[in-house]
């Protein structure tokens, strides 16, 4: 299984503005720019927003303002900048390569959020009344301050988080090959999560979810690489579908308590704290635990590729935005 992965890069298309900066005062409450089409090396010192179930594509571009992608719109921004929030409206999709994003990103029942070689401040799932889709929020490459989410599906590789991330009910949560200073709290997932070759600079929990959870996990054939490093305690209780803990040095405790079936716990960890546990020894994960940690990141590839295609010729197809 190959978790680190880059979606395939769709064809950047020359586009009709003609490189245009406007100058002007920072963004004003009352100016707002629509945004159907594709748009340029501009700066637009306004909000922005997508109309509902149009698509935008900025190559360049600098908003100067707070950005809203309505109901089943798309934006896709590459080598640009957003200085204001973003807000992903109820199956709307957001899109970010090689970009900086100054403010926060917020799913509200949006279908998804995607980042890749960008930097940002908090990206925040939220669920919202009477609205089905639960989103995701997919970070590659990226550097954040921060992930929360109380729905969707949860995963990021490669990225550096600097306050840690939070997950209470969301679906499931995957962290790989990443760096986080701060804590890793997982409550209530449906689906587990894994943690793999990456460094928690703070406390790491897994509680009252479904599982499977899986936090190194051993020498498991194309899992996990390297080890873990957890400066504080890891806790992995009242985990209903398989925890597997091996692989870890641990700074703190490691306390795994109340799971059904038993934990299971192997050799290769190093713990500095106490150890209160209940326990077995590590097995091989069964193919159906592997099948599900796979399908996390494959579905949601194939996710972002149909959608930043989709995305991007939509966007073409309409002409220049501004």
């Amino acid at each position: 299984m190959k978790f680190r992965s880059v979606v395939a890069t769709s064809a950047t298309a020359v586009l009709a503005v003609g490189g245009v900066t406007m100058m002007a005062a920072p963004a004003q409450a009352d100016l707002v720019t629509t945004c159907s089409g594709h748009g340029g090396a501009i700066t637009l010192p306004t909000d922005l927003v997508v109309p509902t179930g149009e698509s935008c594509y900025l190559d360049g571009t600098t908003v100067q303002g707070d950005v809203t992608v309505n109901e089943e719109a798309n934006l896709h921004i590459v080598g640009g900048e957003i200085e204001g929030e973003v807000t992903v409206e109820p199956d709307g999709y957001f899109d970010s390569s090689d970009s900086s994003l100054a403010g926060e990103v917020t799913n509200k029942g949006s279908y998804g959020t995607y980042l890749e070689n960008s930097t940002g401040e908090g990206l925040n799932a939220v669920p919202v009344e009477d609205v089905d889709n639960d989103g995701f929020v997919y970070v590659i490459d990226s550097s954040i301050s921060s992930v929360a989410a109380e729905v969707g599906g949860v995963y990021v590789s490669g990225s550096r988080i600097s306050q840690g991330a939070e997950s209470d009910g969301a679906e499931y949560t995957d962290i790989v090959d990443s760096v986080l200073r701060g804590d890793l709290t997982v409550n209530g997932s449906q689906s587990g999560g894994i943690l793999c070759d990456s460094e928690v600079l703070g406390a790491v929990s897994y509680t009252d979810g479904a599982g499977p959870v899986a936090v190194g996990a051993g020498e498991q054939e194309n899992f996990c690489d390297f080890v873990n490093y957890i400066d504080g305690d890891l806790t992995v209780t009242d985990i209903s579908g398989g925890a597997y803990i091996d692989n870890n040095i641990i700074g703190g405790a490691l306390v795994t308590e109340n799971n059904s079936p038993v934990a299971e716990v192997g050799d290769n960890n190093r713990v500095r704290g106490d150890l209160d546990t209940e326990e077995v020894a590590l097995s091989t994960f069964g193919a159906e635990v592997m099948a599900e940690f796979e399908a996390h990141e494959a579905e949601l590839e194939a996710e972002v590729e149909e959608l930043r295609s989709e995305t991007i010729e939509e966007a073409l197809e309409s002409g220049p935005a501004f």
